[in-house]
C-alpha cells in the first residue's frame, strides 16, 4: 500500500504518545498532514486505531466495511485477527485482511530478537523486561519528568529512582501479570510456536520510551557460537552489536532491535540482551509497516 497516495488516512488516538508517533512518521514517509484525521465519521481506506482495548472494539464495529482496512494496535484483537511484524511473517497480509494487529511491544522485540534462532529449533524462552514509561501512556510520561513525586503516583508506585512489577491485573490462577501473559502469547503467535514454553518478568523502570528485555533461549540443537553469530549479524530483523550491551538511551529514537551481550551458556543455551524504541519499533512503526505491506 502505497501510503502517500491514499487520500485520507484515519489514526483513532492521535493525540496519544503512540497516535502522535504515527502521525511523525507518516509525514516522513511523505503522507501530506491534511490527508490525515482523526474524526470516525470521516470515510478513510485505513484507519490506525491507538486506543485503549474497549475502544478499538467498539471502533472496529462503527468502522470496519469492505473499503477500509483496520490495524489495531492495542490487545483487543491479538489472538484472533493476523498478529503481524512484517519482518517475521508479514506473508500472512497478502490475503489482505481487512482487520490486522500489531503486537504488544515486548512480543515484538523477543520475537524479532530471537527469530534468527529459528533454524536451530527454539526449545524454550526465559525473559525478563525492563520496560519505559512511556509505554503507560502520556501522563505516566510527564509525571516521570516531575521534579518532585507525586502523592498518588499513577502507576501506584513512584516512577523516579524506583523499578517495580508491572502494573497490570495479576491473574490468581497463574501468577502473572496481563502484561507476563501478553508477552507469552502473541510471541508464541509470531514465532508460530504455540506450544513453546517461555517464562516471562515484566518491570516498569524509570527511562522514557526503551524497552530492554534479558533472554535466555534453550535451543533443539548445538550449533556452533560462531554459526550464532553469523545468524544474527546475516539477519535482518536485528542489528548485532556481538558482545557489547545495548542501552535504552542508545536505542531512542530508532527504527531497529539491537541485539547483544551475547553469551553461551552450554552448547544449547543462548544468553542475550535486546532493546527497542517502545513507541516505534515497538508500536506505531511496526504498525506503519503492516499498512506499506498490504496488497492494496
Amino acid at each position: 500500500m502505497h501510503l502517500p497516495s491514499l487520500s485520507r488516512i484515519g489514526i483513532a488516538g492521535a493525540t496519544g504518545l503512540v497516535g502522535s508517533e504515527l502521525r511523525s512518521i507518516l509525514r516522513n514517509r511523505g503522507v501530506a498532514e491534511r490527508c490525515i484525521v482523526a474524526s470516525s465519521t470521516e470515510q478513510c481506506p485505513l484507519w490506525f486505531l491507538a486506543t485503549p482495548p474497549d475502544v478499538s472494539r467498539s471502533l472496529v464495529a462503527e468502522l470496519r466495511s469492505d473499503d477500509t482496512t483496520i490495524i489495531d494496535l492495542s490487545s483487543a484483537f491479538r489472538l484472533d485477527v493476523p498478529l503481524v511484524v512484517p519482518e517475521l511473517n508479514g506473508g500472512v497480509l497478502d490475503a489482505a485482511p481487512q482487520l490486522v494487529a500489531s503486537p504488544n511491544c515486548t512480543a515484538t522485540i523477543l520475537a524479532l530478537a530471537v527469530s534468527p534462532l529459528l533454524p536451530f529449533g527454539i526449545a524454550s524462552i526465559t525473559v525478563s523486561t525492563y520496560q519505559a514509561i512511556s509505554g503507560a501512556g502520556q501522563e505516566a510520561l510527564q509525571e516521570l519528568g516531575r521534579e518532585r513525586p507525586t502523592e498518588r503516583p499513577i502507576l501506584g508506585e513512584p516512577l523516579s529512582h524506583n523499578v517495580f512489577r508491572h502494573e497490570s491485573a495479576i491473574d490468581s490462577a497463574t501468577g502473572r501479570t496481563g502484561e507476563e501473559q501478553k508477552l507469552i502469547e502473541e510471541s508464541r503467535r509470531l514465532l508460530a510456536l504455540p506450544e513453546l514454553p517461555i517464562t516471562a518478568t515484566c518491570m516498569r523502570v524509570p527511562v522514557r520510551r526503551s524497552h530492554l528485555e534479558s533472554l535466555t533461549v534453550e535451543l533443539d540443537t548445538a550449533p556452533p557460537a560462531a554459526d550464532v553469530a553469523a545468524a544474527f549479524r546475516l539477519s535482518t530483523a536485528v542489528t548485532f552489536l556481538d558482545d557489547r550491551c545495548p542501552t535504552a538511551l542508545s536505542v531512542e529514537g530508532r527504527d531497529d532491535v539491537i541485539l547483544g551481550h551475547l553469551r553461551h551458556n552450554s552448547p544449547t543455551s543462548i544468553s542475550m540482551v535486546a532493546a527497542g524504541d517502545q513507541l516505534r519499533v515497538g508500536a506505531a512503526l511496526n504498525a506503519v509497516r503492516i499498512a506499506e505491506q498490504l496488497p492494496h
